[in-house]
């Protein structure tokens, strides 16, 4: 993915803009005015442009994982077996945080701890789609 300026949005929906694309980003290079006057193309670039962001957002950082990864495998000379069973394992505890009450108690009912979780079930989902569409 990289600096690259011709980055695929190849299988990013509906669903990802729900799921990945967070309402509470700011687009800076993309104004969109109107309101609901606005015209269907300009909503159509602001998405489109939303999308392109997130993967480059995205997969930067997926990109700086991978290099951490490698780095670590090497320096603690671990094998290929141990170095997915430990991915595994960070998954399953991110998926926990992500439902958890994080200290808020009172605000994660068990009906928002089994949202939160489906909701992190969709996003690994979503990042299965967008995988298979671009590889």
């Amino acid at each position: 993915m990289g600096d690259t300026q011709d980055i695929s949005v190849k299988g990013l929906d509906d669903f990802s803009e729900k799921y990945l694309i967070s309402n509470e980003d700011k687009d800076e290079y993309i104004s969109v005015s109107g309101g609901q006057k606005a015209s269907k193309e300009a909503l159509r670039k602001y998405a489109e442009t939303r999308k392109t962001d997130f993967i480059k957002r995205s997969g930067g950082f997926a990109e700086d994982l991978i290099a951490f990864i490698i780095e670590q495998k090497m320096m603690r000379q671990l094998s290929d077996r141990e170095t997915v069973f430990a991915l595994a394992l960070t998954n399953i505890n991110l998926r926990h945080a992500y439902g958890s009450t994080q200290g808020n108690e009172d605000k994660v009912t068990p009906e928002r701890r089994e949202a939160l979780l489906k909701e992190f079930d969709e996003v690994c989902w979503g990042a299965q789609q967008f995988w298979e569409a671009n590889t």
